[in-house]
This record gives structure tokens, sequence and C-alpha cells, in this order.
């Protein structure tokens, strides 16, 4: 497994045909979950970490925030800003890696969702911008990190699963070594064939909990799943916390 899997698999155009379940639906029921736990002012900053193609980034901006958004794919940020172009909001994108992001501004919520963390060899890269992002946020503010439920995945693993989409064949095979989950991608398509790889280190409810409190962090609310029921450690999907400073 390359240590760097994303920065090939995440400028690619295959990427989106992979993930094209998830959409703007999604994307509001996250949104409106975060909106409807804690209180924000109007014109409240909000930095948007890992955004992708922004979905999250524009449900924030449509409900009147300041909206801050990076990535490191250039390639899903175009799509991001044509997105915010197209309905007339004003989203300040951003090229960088995760865990070298740092800007001398204050956020008033840190938004770290559709499992967008646990990508790098090691906890101090993990948390390194965790770190960085309690820096960036005002007193009493809040940091939300939407991650995969270790316990769930690891009784629940789909080994292996394919789709066909737009006359591509994606075939997808999974599997938990050393502690991280480990995809490969075979995608097909008319007489070319590529081949990409994803790991995601996998953190346990507890071990989340535990290495945000030592940044300093609180928990302040978690969540099994975008609905707002309870985080079951057997039983919920996602793992959905919401830590204040």
């Amino acid at each position: 497994m390359q240590n760097e899997w994303f920065k090939d698999w995440f400028s690619s155009n295959y990427y989106l045909d992979v993930y094209n379940h998830r959409n703007e639906n999604d994307a509001a029921q996250i949104v409106n979950l975060i909106l409807s736990q804690i209180s924000l002012k109007e014109n409240s900053n909000i930095l948007d970490a890992a955004c992708g193609i922004g979905r999250h980034a524009v449900k924030f901006a449509e409900n009147k925030f300041n909206v801050t958004a990076f990535d490191l794919s250039k390639n899903l940020l175009s799509i991001a800003i044509q997105c915010a172009y197209d309905k007339n909001l004003k989203i300040n994108f951003i090229v960088s890696d995760l865990r070298n992001f740092f800007v001398d501004e204050k956020f008033d919520l840190v938004a770290n969702l559709f499992t967008s963390f646990g990508y790098f060899e090691t906890d101090d890269e993990n948390f390194k911008f965790v770190k960085h992002a309690f820096q960036m946020l005002n007193e009493s503010g809040y940091y939300v990190l939407d991650f995969l439920n270790k316990e769930y995945l690891q009784k629940n693993i789909v080994p292996f699963s394919k789709k066909n989409i737009d006359g591509k064949r994606i075939l997808e095979s999974r599997k938990i070594v050393n502690g991280r989950v480990n995809k490969e991608i075979l995608i097909s398509h008319k007489d070319n064939e590529v081949k990409f790889s994803e790991s995601v280190r996998l953190y346990s409810y507890n071990e989340l909990v535990r290495n945000f409190s030592q940044i300093g962090f609180k928990i302040f609310k978690s969540f099994g799943d975008y609905n707002g029921n309870k985080f079951d450690e057997k039983e919920s999907k996602r793992c959905i916390i919401i830590f204040q400073k």
C-alpha cells in the first residue's frame, strides 16, 4: 500500500465515479445535523478541511456563513469552485495538504467530514491538523469529525464489491491490516484498466476522544449517523463527534 495513495486517487477523474452515491442530499443532512446542535451566528467563520468537491462548504455558505475550504486535489477543487460560482456563493478555496494547513485566522467551526481523516502513516501526522485546528479556533469553537466506526467496520466489512457506472466496471476489495482499512480499486473502461488504492487508519471512539482530549478538546456530542441517532459502538456505521475547545 503506497504511503501517499491520496495524491493519485483524489486527482483521478475516476474518483467521483466510485463515490457517486455521495450527493448534495447527503451533505445537507450532515450540515443540518451540525447546525441543529450548535449555535452559530450569521457570518460566523467556518473551515471545511479536506473539502473535496465542496459539497459541505456550499451548504454552509448557503446558510450565510463565511466559509474557507481547502483540499490537496486541484481537480476536486476546480469542481468546487465552479459549483460555488454557479450558485453565486463566495467561498475561499485553498490548495493545501491537511498536515500543512495553517492560516492566521480564527474560526468558529472546523468541519472534517466524510472520513477525511486517518490517511497518514503515523498518529503524529494524523493529529497534526487537529492541533493546528485547536489553535485556529475561537474560544468555545467546535470541531466536527465525521469518521468510520471502527468496531462496526471490523465486524461488517464488505470484502468485495462491484458496480458498473457509465460503461466503467469498478471492482473494490477491502481488508483490515495492521489497524488500517485498505481498499484496492480496479477500474476497467473500454480497453483501459487502472488501479488505485486507499488506506485509512482506524481509530475507535475512545481513541479519538483520548487524542482530542490530549490536545485540549472536550467532547460536546456524538452521533452514529447523519439522522442524529445516538452513537452505538456495535451498531452505528458512522462515528460523528462534535468536540469543543
